[in-house]
């Protein structure tokens, strides 16, 4: 399979690859998915999965092999089509399901495809959990299969966006009135994946006028999907041609949100936890821990410092996240790629969520700040470059131990070695990671300046690359 990756992420690859995916192998991965979660490390017996997927070409196939996979080992599967992801981890807790599965390969180029596992309680598996399932998709001579007359069926769910969408906007410290009242005109573009529907349709509920690009469920990407400044051309120039207040790009599967000023300029995907975080904790005036990933903005840290709340990180990945969430009882906590996490709803990364929270701010600061840009200029600055470092030959663990030497004792630094090594200064930060899939490290660095940023991250770049000579 040496077109695949698994990880924390789940499973993908490249579609009509050599040993990349075959119906063969996603029926494998389903089948021991329901096996795992029937064994004692989850104690689920009630054989409900709910299963939805992006709009990828390959899609229908993959979704037919999983509903299949499901009825032969007797699930009743719930069955929600296109749809986000967040969408199957909120429909996972409303129907009390075993678990869920979301066809989807987030914002990998389109000839990729792949399987999202979620739990019970609606997390995507740990870390453990994934590793026992792989285990168990290499042997399937081990699998069960039910009779004639214990085999599974499938129940069509045609209302799950609008299920999604009301519970959001029936949540108690929103004022969806306020944000009605400002009629505002979005340029959205979805890039042909999932989230067309459940986006215009949010946006519509909430008397926006919406101007959409690349909204049809294609899977035919209308360009790069990662809702990155250099994908975002078409997007930011609607929002000028059109002279809308703003724009929202999400990515195929719905889980980030980025948003484009009204002059067509990108406010950053980090701004996007840093609006939510805003709101929850000044403008609704909830008080608690607020969790974000490692290399996310330090614009969190002084929003919550201000609003007298805890900011508490843990490892890049969403499970990570979420975990760590559980553990404290956050409010609300996200990742910087335009991530929001809000346990009222679920706790995943859920763009309708994150647009909503967004708005609501928008709607509420209106008078002081009478557009995005102005509204971003009273939210701490900072800017955050994301590189990497070629390792060809090296040990990356070697070269993170000799950085942690130079740093651990060093005045005004404080390092953090739960997820490679960042080293945390007064004025800038760095985040080293070795890659699992590539001979690179990593290079995340934050400061005021992009040019300050950069040149940290270069500084770094530059040793850990000259020690291959």
């Amino acid at each position: 399979m040496s077109h695949m990756i698994r990880s924390i992420s789940g499973v993908r690859g490249v579609v009509g690859a050599d040993q990349s995916w075959t119906p063969t192998l996603v029926a494998n991965h389903i089948i021991a998915f329901t096996q795992l979660l029937e064994s004692s490390h989850y104690n689920q017996n009630q054989k409900k999965i709910v299963v939805g997927r992006d709009s990828r070409v390959s899609g229908p196939w993959f979704e037919m092999i999983t509903n299949g996979s499901l009825i032969s080992r007797g699930y009743q599967v719930i069955h929600i089509d296109i749809a986000s992801t967040p969408t199957v981890q909120y429909m996972v807790e409303k129907t009390k399901s075993s678990g869920g599965i979301v066809i989807t390969s987030s914002h990998n180029p389109i000839e990729w495809n792949g399987l999202k596992f979620i739990g019970p309680d609606g997390l995507f598996i740990a870390p453990k959990e994934c590793e026992i399932l792989f285990s168990m998709a290499d042997k399937p001579e081990e699998f069960k299969f039910s009779g004639y007359d214990q085999l599974g069926k499938i129940e069509k769910c045609v209302d799950a966006n609008q299920q999604h969408v009301g519970a959001i906007l029936s949540l108690a410290f929103l004022d969806i009135s306020k944000i009605r009242e400002r009629r505002f005109k979005v340029c959205l573009d979805s890039v042909n994946g999932a989230g067309g529907p459940i986006m215009s349709y949010l946006l519509t509920q909430l008397n926006c006028e919406v101007i959409g690009i690349n909204l049809e469920t294609t899977g035919l990407f209308a360009h790069t999907p990662e809702p990155v400044p250099s994908n975002l051309g078409q997007l930011c120039e609607m929002v000028v041609k059109y002279k809308a207040d703003f724009g929202i790009a999400v990515d195929p599967d719905v889980d980030r949100c980025v948003f484009i000023d009204e002059h067509g300029k990108p406010l950053g995907e980090e701004y996007t936890l840093a609006m939510a975080v805003e709101l929850v904790l000044g403008d609704c005036g909830r008080r608690g821990n607020v969790c974000k990933n490692l290399s996310s903005s330090r614009a969190i840290d002084d929003i919550c410092k201000k609003y007298e709340s805890q900011v508490i990180c843990a490892p890049v990945g969403e499970i990570q996240v979420a975990k760590k969430m559980q553990q404290v009882n956050a409010v609300i906590g996200g990742e910087g790629n335009g991530g929001v996490m809000l346990p009222d709803i679920h706790i995943g990364r859920d763009a309708p969520v994150a647009a909503t929270l967004a708005l609501q701010l928008m709607a509420n600061r209106y008078s002081q700040a009478p557009s995005i840009s102005k509204l971003k200029e009273t939210l701490p600055t900072y800017e955050i470059v994301k590189l990497k470092a070629g390792i060809e030959g090296l040990d990356p663990d070697s070269i993170l131990a000799e950085y942690t030497s130079q740093f651990i004792n060093k005045p005004g630094v404080v390092i953090n070695q739960e997820d490679g090594l960042k080293i945390d200064s007064q004025d800038w930060w760095v985040h080293l990671r070795k890659s699992n899939t590539e001979h690179i490290i990593r290079v995340i660095a934050e400061a005021k300046s992009v040019k300050e940023a950069t040149d940290i991250a270069t500084k770094f770049i530059q040793e850990i690359e000259s020690k291959r000579k």
